[in-house]
């Protein structure tokens, strides 16, 4: 079964207000013009899909899942072949990114996937605590020091 590895707008939007800004339900069903019962549906059904999401990157690295964090956005894992962790980040409007442990450098041929995981990291509000670090790199450093706690 393939799994479409972005979520739909809404999904995405009411998940990371909930998430990523801490917003209520009620909150984010206004800002949204919805129910609070249709937020409720996107976050349980957008907490499904983006476990899917990250099963189906874990399948296709062939990988094993060593911790998924859906209210933060990221998984964990280890490819088998590799012998390295990886940290899958999922971007919002554009899907996961693959950041392999020990490859972390945003030279010019990184700095796109760089920007993504940077984007990703605001998003879900991880980068709150490395605040004082304003570097690209610096940042994911940062981040996945603290994924690792």
């Amino acid at each position: 079964m393939a799994v479409m590895l972005k979520l739909p707008k809404r999904m995405e939007e009411a998940l990371l207000a909930v998430y990523g800004d801490g917003k209520r339900e009620s909150e984010v069903a206004k800002e949204l013009g919805v129910s609070k019962q249709a937020v409720s549906k996107f976050v349980r059904e957008g907490r499904a899909r983006l476990t899917e999401i990250f099963l189906e990157v874990t399948e296709v690295l062939h990988a094993d899942l060593v911790r998924i964090n859906l209210s933060k956005g990221y998984a964990i894992i280890k490819p088998r072949q590799l012998r390295v962790k990886a940290y899958v980040f999922y971007v919002p409007g554009s899907g996961p990114r693959v950041l392999f442990e020990g490859d972390i450098r945003c030279s010019e041929e990184a700095r796109t996937l760089c920007r993504e995981v940077v984007k990703a990291v605001k998003a879900w509000g991880l980068i709150k605590a490395c605040s004082g670090v304003d570097d690209e790199e610096g940042i994911i450093r940062c981040v996945i020091k603290l994924l690792e706690e």
